[in-house]
């Protein structure tokens, strides 16, 4: 039923009429309410801190913590939970609107409350609010186990990503500078059009997230222009307990991208490192990343629901997704 809803509204205007979306979806959950029950969906307060890391603690949560804690401080991102009648967090879901783009993510439900549609409704009242932002398109990362789930609610699956992971960080014989381009550390003085270049090049809205992340590791950023001054690429490093992890990764070239990859490993003095990359097998992150040694796997699956074509247009090639709406 819900997908019917925004097929509809998608072939009618172009994108989810925000109104016409916003009344069917809460019509939608009027009728699937969790009747008798006692679990009741509801916005996250602070007073849930507590109860969600015992949530995590108990679904054995494979996201990272740090990154839960970043997108919560995010002017407009939102949390649900589901609320048991003992008081205790039966699950929880988070929605993080980029613009055209809105990231569902976070869905965790306890093993007790399992087979009572509390999934459904957890992503529908996501998506919900991922509309009524203006989200023509809401992407999410899927486990195996919930990729059902995410079917029955319209969601049609796409490549699968890879997490990259090198032990030993270490390259000699860095370059700063090849064939006119030059790396240096990236300040918060190239934001500005930093955005606008990953806007055009991701089709999303990803500055907030840039810029928290480069507020909790200031000066861990790289960004390479070219001989004009004009930025082909750039990355963002962050880190995650013993390992550092790149993300997002964008560039112009392969060898931009070598370049600045380069430099990130001179910088992490040895540290592993993590990259994580969305999309297809073709992408030549995948060819860089096995020239500097890095091993790969399989991860979750990236799945969409609505308008349909690619939402990222010519220009830098994304090399590695930003790990905190990759987990």
């Amino acid at each position: 039923m819900l997908a019917s809803i925004f097929r509809e509204d998608v072939e009618h205007n172009g994108r989810a009429s925000e109104g016409v979306a916003t009344r069917r979806l809460r019509d939608l959950h009027r009728a699937d309410a969790l009747d008798g029950s006692g679990i009741r969906i509801r916005p996250m307060d602070d007073v849930d801190l507590g109860r969600i890391r015992e949530l995590r603690s108990v679904v054995r949560w494979a996201a990272d913590p740090r990154a839960f804690d970043l997108l919560r401080g995010m002017r407009d991102a939102r949390w649900a939970v589901a609320e048991a009648s003992d008081g205790s967090l039966a699950g929880m879901v988070g929605a993080v609107p980029l613009g055209r783009i809105g990231i569902l993510c976070h869905l965790a439900v306890r093993d007790d409350y399992r087979k009572m549609g509390l999934g459904y409704s957890l992503s529908s009242w996501a998506v919900l609010y991922l509309r009524s932002r203006g989200a023509e398109v809401v992407r999410l990362y899927s486990t195996r186990r919930a990729e059902r789930l995410y079917r029955s609610l319209g969601f049609e699956a796409g490549a699968p990503r890879t997490v990259y992971r090198l032990e030993e960080a270490r390259y000699d014989g860095v370059r700063e500078e090849a064939d006119g381009h030059r790396v240096g550390t990236l300040s918060f003085g190239d934001l500005p059009e930093l955005y606008g270049v990953d806007r055009w090049s991701y089709g999303a809205d990803r500055s907030a997230l840039i810029f928290a992340t480069l507020r909790l590791h200031p000066g861990w950023g790289l960004i390479a222009r070219d001989s004009t001054g004009r930025i082909q690429g750039y990355l963002v490093r962050s880190s995650a307990g013993r390992a550092n992890r790149i993300g997002p990764f964008v560039a112009s070239t392969p060898s931009v991208a070598r370049l600045l990859l380069a430099g990130a490993l001179r910088a992490g003095g040895g540290s592993p490192v993590e990259i994580t990359v969305p999309g297809s097998s073709e992408s030549p992150a995948h060819e860089l990343l096995r020239e500097f040694g890095f091993k790969g796997r399989r991860d979750r699956l990236q799945m969409e629901l609505g308008a349909q074509g690619p939402i990222r247009r010519t220009g830098l090639e994304h090399y590695g997704t930003t790990p905190y709406l990759a987990t």
